[in-house]
């Protein structure tokens, strides 16, 4: 009896695998499709628009700041909705299911817990605008060294004639060292809000860790005690939720830095 039952049982995790499987494949596969769909409107709308422009349009914009706004920009506007939409939905669930589980173990420690979250929502706020800024800043400069490299490899002829390579070297450096200093700053922003949202969330881990120990020791001899079990249950609760909210806030700087493309 044990082992039909046991048996079954295997079957049964065989079957929920091979279901988990094909939903999988299935998944990607529609993300996949809706990304590349996604991009193939947004380029050929972009095209579309920059034909639409008026004459004085064209006279201000060079041919090469065009070309890359149809190449680099449509491509970092739309390459974090083709990477991260499945595991922005997967992280969402995972975050709403850990944290129904952590109130239904204790609402004591979830209120605690909350308290976190809503300085480090302020910081990933504040640093993804800041970032935004920043990145349009940077496909704004590799937009002018790619107008640029297309001037003189258009001509290059003519540079080779008047010896200007130098010259033209110098001022392809002068794009791509401004784009640099700003992908530094960038880097230096997202060291500090990580060390700001790692601080909060190891001293609200403490914390849990510091109040359901009190209560565990509190509630030894009441009638309904909180154990030492409901709070490593709690422990894994917080942590799965807190991985999926830190995974979350990474798809928000991306689509920050996304949006920062966009607004060329």
């Amino acid at each position: 009896g044990d082992r039909a039952a046991f048996t079954d049982t295997v079957l049964l995790a065989c079957g929920v695998s091979a279901l988990v499987g094909a939903f999988g494949s299935v998944k990607g596969f529609c993300f996949q499709v809706v990304g590349r769909r996604l991009a193939f409107r947004v380029r050929n709308k972009l095209f579309q628009g920059i034909l639409r422009q008026d004459i004085a349009f064209f006279d201000a914009a060079s041919t090469g700041d065009l070309t890359s706004r149809l190449a680099w920009d449509a491509s970092a506007m739309v390459a974090p909705c083709q990477s991260m939409l499945a595991s922005t939905l997967a992280n969402a669930a995972a975050l709403m299911g850990a944290l129904l589980l952590c109130f239904l173990t204790s609402w004591r420690l979830s209120m605690l817990a909350f308290t976190t979250i809503l300085p480090i929502t302020y910081v990933t706020g504040r640093y993804a605008k800041w970032s935004s800024r920043l990145n349009s800043q940077i496909y704004s400069a590799l937009g002018e060294a790619n107008t640029v490299a297309s001037e003189a490899l258009g001509n290059i002829r003519t540079v080779r004639a008047y010896s200007t390579e130098a010259m033209e070297t110098e001022r392809y450096v002068t794009h791509t060292t401004t784009a640099l200093r700003s992908g530094v700053k960038d880097a230096v922003g997202a060291a500090g809000a990580f060390a700001l949202n790692n601080s909060l969330d190891l001293g609200g881990a403490m914390l849990i860790l510091w109040y359901g120990g009190m209560l565990v020791l509190q509630t030894s001899d009441a009638s309904e005690p909180f154990t030492v079990g409901k709070l490593v249950t709690f422990q894994l609760y917080f942590n799965m939720m807190q991985g999926a909210y830190t995974a979350l806030t990474d798809v928000v700087t991306s689509f920050t830095r996304a949006a920062g493309a966009a607004t060329r």
